[in-house]
């Protein structure tokens, strides 16, 4: 069985402490990989690693570009990374989410997240047939629940 082509990594700061575990994780089938430190997903500490099998065969290079990553505040496309082993690329700059990729974040399935951008819970645009969820809209609604929760 071979695994999905690219994986969401969350807390690349932290994964750069520890590139051969996760080496070891990108092996596995997977579709996400949580912040080592239990830290909540913060955006610009996520990268999608393409070709994760590649990556895990070659956990030096792993290192030396999860160090790249934490290194580099603010890093846009990753070109010095897109190697003939795959690409790692941060989520920092994008203005929309998809509905899988706001689930992450949330820390939710993928389909509960579905279900609450059909209630009008997590708000979300369609474009075509896709559905997105735009990165301000997200981050108002979590300050909105946030301050919610400070009020009970």
């Amino acid at each position: 069985m071979t695994g999905p082509a690219e994986v969401m990594v969350a807390g690349v700061d932290a994964w750069a402490d520890k590139p051969a575990q996760l080496a070891q994780l990108l092996a596995t089938p997977r579709a996400s990989i949580p912040d080592p430190s239990g830290r909540p997903v913060v955006p610009d500490q996520i990268a999608y690693i393409t070709m994760p099998h590649a990556w895990a065969d070659n956990a030096r290079e792993l290192a030396d570009a999860l160090a790249f990553i934490a290194s580099t505040p603010g890093m846009g496309a990753t070109s010095a990374l897109a190697t003939s082993a795959g690409a790692v690329s941060p989520v920092e700059d994008r203005l929309v989410f998809t509905v899988e990729e706001a689930a992450q974040l949330l820390g939710i399935s993928r389909s509960f997240a579905y279900e609450a951008v059909q209630r009008g819970e997590i708000p979300s645009m369609r474009i075509g047939r896709r559905i997105l969820v735009p990165k301000a809209a997200l981050e108002r609604f979590l300050s909105e629940l946030g301050s919610e929760a400070g009020n009970d």
